[in-house]
């Protein structure tokens, strides 16, 4: 599922906000951030390893959301998040560096990571991974040929 234009704005805008809070909280020490989704109400809310609430946004498309069904978000979620990476707006965030954002369930348990962020280390996804076991043994096999 794809997120509408007026979702992926508020999105945008909720990733965007957090680095003003960020800059705002003294002492903090904040090594992560979760994601966090009301599947009755769409809310998307984004928290720190506080519990602090940091940005919230409303979904539309993930409202009603059965229960199980959490590919429906965790998709369009990676999706924006590493369209954000590519043009460094996750760079912005003020938060020391590694850091990871994670898709929690209501129980703030570990769903799945969507993104890791550091400036030497790139995490990969399923997707990318796809076919690298044939393409390192091709490559083997001509290197070991010449």
């Amino acid at each position: 599922m794809s997120l509408s234009k007026q979702s992926r704005e508020s999105l945008l805008d909720a990733i965007l906000s957090i680095t003003d809070k960020l800059g705002k909280l003294e002492n903090a020490i904040i090594t992560d951030l979760y994601i966090q989704v009301d599947k009755e109400s769409g809310k998307l809310t984004i928290f720190d390893d506080d519990d602090r609430t940091l940005a919230e946004a409303n979904i539309a498309e993930w409202k009603d959301m059965p229960k199980g069904q959490t590919a429906s978000f965790e998709k369009p979620l990676r999706s924006e998040l590493t369209q954000m990476q590519k043009v460094g707006l996750l760079d912005k965030i003020n938060i020391l560096k590694p850091y990871s954002i994670t898709l929690v369930d209501e129980k703030k348990e570990t769903i799945v990571d969507l993104a890791y962020i550091d400036d030497d280390t790139l995490m990969l996804d399923k997707e990318l991974l796809k076919g690298l076991d044939e393409e390192m043994d091709d490559f083997l096999k001509h290197l070991l040929e010449d």
